[in-house]
């Protein structure tokens, strides 16, 4: 749901009345949410234990920025370097059976797996291909 200001607050963010508001700058707008809190389940303490580890991968700055110009490149949605690391993972994990919740930088280059680079992960088919991928090779 867009929110309308009459005094317009770039940075609002935060909760309130069992709302959730962010400001989202690629659309320039404030946006809000219902306020849900997830009930504990066995598959949301595996999705916290997943989220932990590729946090804790910690990939290169300079693949991250390479993941940002992905998704400044990819004209089908928008989306954010950290949507597209999820996104490349999770396509890691279906297409080759990898565990994200204990994945670790050494599998990835033991087993020499397409995430390494953008552009691998792109000729890989883990990622659609954007004009100018070729030029994303900075190593995770």
């Amino acid at each position: 749901m867009e929110v309308v200001f009459k005094n317009m607050l770039k940075a609002y963010s935060g909760k309130c009345d069992g709302l959730v508001y962010y400001y989202n700058s690629r659309l320039g707008r404030v946006l809000c949410r219902k306020h849900v809190i997830p009930r504990q389940n066995t598959h949301n303490r595996r999705m916290a234990a997943i989220s932990r580890n590729l946090k804790a991968l910690n990939p290169s700055p300079e693949f991250r920025q390479d993941l940002k110009l992905y998704a400044a490149l990819y004209q089908d949605a928008p989306l954010s370097g950290q949507n597209v690391y999820i996104k490349l993972m999770y396509a890691l994990a279906r297409v080759y059976g990898v565990d994200l919740a204990t994945l670790t930088r050494e599998q990835i280059t033991e087993l020499e797996l397409p995430c390494a680079t953008v552009k691998q992960a792109v000729e890989a088919g883990l990622l659609a291909p954007v004009q100018g991928y070729d030029r994303l090779t900075a190593a995770f």
